[in-house]
């Protein structure tokens, strides 16, 4: 007697589950689906849905249902969904999925320090479930063309765009030209620079007098200031 209630236990637990699920419409999952593939993400990658379980009945709707992404700009990972049908009975549904993404990204191939800048040796490309990488990941090399490292990375690590920062034209402790404008003229001196600076950002710098200054990376080891 045991045996049977507990197996009809199961089976209540499984149908209820079961009807759960099939709760979601053909037609909602497959404006899902459609919604998903278009979806600027996940063009051209390789992904699958992981469905789950609604409480909510969705009726058939008299065209195809719209469906709205909430809080995310990419459409993988845990993923909450507005299905929403405009046409006769309007309703709105919550969907809840997961999408696997399968996808390349760039890792480094060995130790790095914050300020190097990437060589061509210095990455290679990894496959993986992108969905759980996070966001940011840099899957295009021409990204960080003339970027720099903002903290030291370890072989393997997949490469974040927030990994980078503008390369830096002016070092701190650096002999630097500098050069003064003003209305009519333009004098070229020297000096040091007091902090590093990426190119178009502001430094100041210590000319031979010992007078500090500040001025504006505008290329590799050159600051102008330009005088009122």
């Amino acid at each position: 007697m045991g045996g049977l209630v507990f197996f009809l236990k199961i089976s209540i637990a499984l149908l209820i589950a079961t009807s759960a699920q099939a709760a979601l419409s053909v037609q909602a999952e497959d404006a899902v689906k459609q919604f998903l593939d278009k979806h600027p993400s996940l063009e051209g990658r390789d992904f699958s849905i992981q469905w789950e379980s609604t409480k909510f009945e969705f009726q058939t709707c008299a065209k195809a249902p719209s469906v709205e992404l909430l809080r995310k700009d990419k459409a993988w990972g845990k993923l909450l969904l507005n299905v929403r049908c405009d046409a006769g009975r309007a309703w709105t549904r919550p969907v809840s999925l997961y999408v696997t993404v399968k996808g390349r990204y760039l890792a480094l191939t060995r130790p790095m320090k914050a300020g190097q800048i990437l060589a061509s040796s210095d990455w290679k490309w990894v496959e993986g479930d992108l969905s759980k990488m996070g966001d940011n990941l840099v899957d295009d090399p021409e990204w960080v063309k003339d970027m720099e490292l903002n903290r030291s990375q370890q072989p393997g690590n997949p490469l974040r765009l927030n990994d980078f920062r503008p390369m830096s034209v002016i070092k701190s402790g650096d002999q630097i030209r500098v050069t003064m404008r003003g209305r009519g003229f333009a004098i070229d001196s020297s000096g040091q620079a007091l902090s590093d600076a990426a190119l178009g950002a502001s430094v100041k710098v210590r000319i031979a007098d010992g007078k500090i200054i500040q001025g504006t990376a505008v290329s590799q080891g050159l600051v102008e200031v330009v005088m009122e």
